[in-house]
């Protein structure tokens, strides 16, 4: 699948953060940008006590399932 993010959008975020990159920097960074949208798009989820399980105590098996 090709990246879905723009030359033209990769240029202005990079000007935005005063960033200069070689053209193989910013083939790089264009081929995993939809990867890393998809990582975002789970993390930003509600998480419940299990997902943290070294912090979490006294789980039912309701908590299990």
């Amino acid at each position: 699948m090709p990246p879905t993010l723009t030359d033209a959008a990769l240029d202005y975020l990079l000007q935005s953060a005063g960033l200069t990159l070689t053209d193989a920097e910013k083939a790089d960074l264009k081929s995993v940008h939809d990867g890393l949208a998809a990582m975002k798009a789970r993390v930003r989820q509600k998480r419940g006590p299990m997902a943290e399980l070294a912090h979490s105590y006294g789980f039912t098996a309701e908590d299990l399932t």
